[in-house]
């Protein structure tokens, strides 16, 4: 007799998940001239949070990740955290088209591998740093 097992299922790491591993990879990988920082957002949130929230200003289709350069780079880099079968709401699709209209570099990532990626391209991290 055979028995057949269902295979594992495969879990997705949380938006959460990934942009905190990859936070922890830039506390060491990242050039120490620039600056970046996570922007909090309102997803999954109570309303009574997210009101607050956005009687401070926070708005959505906003990235979750902002960089900035030395001015002699001259620019700033938004980037936006999904899971693997996760997609861009409407707001964030609006931020992305008004980032490629006036010159900002904007991305978005489904790993941690691909957003290293762009960041390499970004030119972010420490040349020859080593990530494990």
């Amino acid at each position: 007799m055979v028995v057949k097992h269902k295979p594992a299922r495969i879990i997705d790491p949380s938006e959460h998940t990934l942009q905190s591993r990859l936070i922890d990879i830039l506390t060491y990988a990242a050039r120490p001239e620039i600056y970046y920082f996570a922007i909090p957002n309102q997803s999954n949130r109570h309303i009574n949070n997210a009101m607050k929230m956005k009687a401070e200003g926070v708005r959505s289709g906003i990235p979750d990740l902002e960089f900035l350069f030395p001015a002699d780079e001259g620019y700033v880099a938004w980037l936006e955290m999904k899971t693997r079968t996760g997609s861009l709401s409407v707001a964030q699709m609006g931020f992305r088209a008004w980032c490629e209209r006036n010159g900002h570099r904007w991305a978005m990532a489904k790993s941690v591998e691909e957003a290293l990626d762009v960041l390499r391209a970004w030119n972010v991290l420490k040349p020859g740093a080593v990530i494990l």
